[in-house]
């Protein structure tokens, strides 16, 4: 991430389902919302996301997805 920037651009992001009951470690399981505002009215979903950090990093910096609906 750069310095004092607050939003980045996401890819579009392919959602399919799998049957798949293991978590892997290295996969940040990351909050999608509607709005800013981060509170369980705005809560969409959660995904994972591949990361060469460990998931810890992104949940001390408040990682998060806005979603354009």
């Amino acid at each position: 991430s750069k310095p004092k920037v607050l939003f980045e651009l996401m890819p579009v992001i392919r959602i399919y389902a799998e049957n798949n009951t293991l978590r892997d470690p290295r996969f940040y399981s990351c909050p999608i919302y509607k709005k800013p505002v981060r509170t369980d009215l705005n809560y969409i979903a959660a995904v994972d996301l591949r990361t060469a950090q460990v998931p810890e990093h992104w949940v001390l910096r408040g990682v998060a997805l806005l979603c354009d609906v």
